[in-house]
Protein backbone atom coordinates (compact mmCIF):
# COMPACT_ATOMS: atom_id res chain seq x y z
CA UNK A 1 0.00 0.00 0.00
CA UNK A 2 1.34 3.44 -0.91
CA UNK A 3 1.50 6.05 1.85
CA UNK A 4 -0.61 9.19 1.70
CA UNK A 5 0.92 11.97 -0.38
CA UNK A 6 2.90 9.54 -2.57
CA UNK A 7 2.44 11.76 -5.63
CA UNK A 8 3.92 14.76 -3.79
CA UNK A 9 6.81 12.64 -2.48
CA UNK A 10 7.52 11.56 -6.06
CA UNK A 11 7.47 15.19 -7.24
CA UNK A 12 9.77 16.14 -4.35
CA UNK A 13 12.23 13.36 -5.21
CA UNK A 14 12.36 14.13 -8.91
CA UNK A 15 12.76 17.88 -8.34
CA UNK A 16 15.61 17.34 -5.89
CA UNK A 17 17.37 14.69 -7.98
CA UNK A 18 17.24 16.86 -11.08
CA UNK A 19 18.44 19.97 -9.22
CA UNK A 20 15.25 21.90 -10.04
CA UNK A 21 15.29 24.48 -7.23
CA UNK A 22 12.23 26.30 -8.56
CA UNK A 23 10.09 23.16 -8.66
CA UNK A 24 11.39 22.00 -5.29
CA UNK A 25 10.58 25.38 -3.74
CA UNK A 26 7.02 25.23 -5.06
CA UNK A 27 6.45 22.03 -3.06
CA UNK A 28 7.65 23.48 0.24
CA UNK A 29 5.59 25.29 2.86
CA UNK A 30 7.04 28.77 3.61
CA UNK A 31 7.76 27.64 7.18
CA UNK A 32 9.36 24.33 6.16
CA UNK A 33 11.90 22.76 8.50
CA UNK A 34 14.50 20.18 7.55
CA UNK A 35 15.83 18.18 10.49
CA UNK A 36 19.03 16.17 10.04
CA UNK A 37 19.83 13.54 12.66
CA UNK A 38 23.39 12.29 12.17
CA UNK A 39 22.47 8.80 13.37
CA UNK A 40 25.29 8.61 15.92
CA UNK A 41 24.02 6.37 18.71
CA UNK A 42 26.59 7.55 21.28
CA UNK A 43 26.74 11.30 20.60
CA UNK A 44 23.73 12.28 18.47
CA UNK A 45 23.72 15.62 16.73
CA UNK A 46 20.62 17.17 15.24
CA UNK A 47 20.68 20.15 12.88
CA UNK A 48 17.56 22.08 11.93
CA UNK A 49 17.29 24.29 8.87
CA UNK A 50 14.24 26.51 8.45
CA UNK A 51 12.78 28.35 5.49
CA UNK A 52 12.46 27.54 1.81
CA UNK A 53 15.81 28.96 0.64
CA UNK A 54 17.93 27.11 3.21
CA UNK A 55 15.86 23.93 2.83
CA UNK A 56 16.40 23.94 -0.93
CA UNK A 57 20.16 24.37 -0.50
CA UNK A 58 20.40 21.48 1.96
CA UNK A 59 18.08 19.15 0.05
CA UNK A 60 19.78 19.73 -3.31
CA UNK A 61 23.17 19.12 -1.73
CA UNK A 62 22.10 15.74 -0.38
CA UNK A 63 19.72 14.57 -3.07
CA UNK A 64 21.03 15.87 -6.39
CA UNK A 65 22.04 13.16 -8.83
CA UNK A 66 25.42 11.66 -7.94
CA UNK A 67 27.18 8.51 -9.15
CA UNK A 68 25.91 5.51 -7.20
CA UNK A 69 23.16 7.37 -5.32
CA UNK A 70 19.74 5.72 -5.58
CA UNK A 71 16.67 7.28 -3.96
CA UNK A 72 13.70 4.96 -3.45
CA UNK A 73 10.20 6.09 -2.59
CA UNK A 74 9.13 3.96 0.37
CA UNK A 75 7.16 4.34 3.55
CA UNK A 76 9.40 4.94 6.55
CA UNK A 77 7.80 4.23 9.91
CA UNK A 78 4.44 3.96 8.10
CA UNK A 79 4.84 7.50 6.76
CA UNK A 80 5.57 8.95 3.32
CA UNK A 81 9.30 8.75 2.83
CA UNK A 82 12.46 8.13 0.89
CA UNK A 83 15.44 5.84 1.35
CA UNK A 84 18.81 7.00 0.01
CA UNK A 85 21.17 4.18 -0.92
CA UNK A 86 24.69 3.91 -2.23
CA UNK A 87 25.40 0.38 -3.37
CA UNK A 88 24.04 -2.01 -0.76
CA UNK A 89 24.26 0.59 2.02
CA UNK A 90 21.32 2.69 3.17
CA UNK A 91 22.85 6.10 3.87
CA UNK A 92 19.72 8.02 4.87
CA UNK A 93 16.02 7.63 5.57
CA UNK A 94 13.66 10.55 5.11
CA UNK A 95 10.13 11.13 6.31
CA UNK A 96 8.05 13.91 4.86
CA UNK A 97 5.17 15.70 6.57
CA UNK A 98 2.60 17.89 4.85
CA UNK A 99 0.49 20.88 5.82
CA UNK A 100 -2.29 21.88 3.40
CA UNK A 101 -0.64 19.89 0.60
CA UNK A 102 2.82 21.46 1.00
CA UNK A 103 5.87 19.87 2.59
CA UNK A 104 6.22 21.32 6.07
CA UNK A 105 8.81 18.99 7.62
CA UNK A 106 11.54 16.75 6.23
CA UNK A 107 13.23 14.55 8.80
CA UNK A 108 16.49 13.00 7.61
CA UNK A 109 18.14 10.23 9.59
CA UNK A 110 21.66 9.49 8.43
CA UNK A 111 22.98 5.94 8.88
CA UNK A 112 19.53 4.58 9.78
CA UNK A 113 19.22 1.32 11.62
CA UNK A 114 16.88 -1.09 9.87
CA UNK A 115 14.67 -3.01 12.21
CA UNK A 116 13.10 -6.40 11.62
CA UNK A 117 10.06 -4.98 9.84
CA UNK A 118 11.91 -3.38 6.94
CA UNK A 119 12.11 0.36 6.53
CA UNK A 120 11.65 1.46 10.12
CA UNK A 121 14.40 3.57 11.68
Amino acid sequence: MRPPHHKRVHEFRTAAESGDATRLGSLLDPGVAVVVDDGDQDHPTIRVVRGVRDAITLLLHGMAEKPGLVIDERPVNAQAGLMLNRGDETIAAMTIDFTHGLISLVWIRLRPVKLRHGNEV
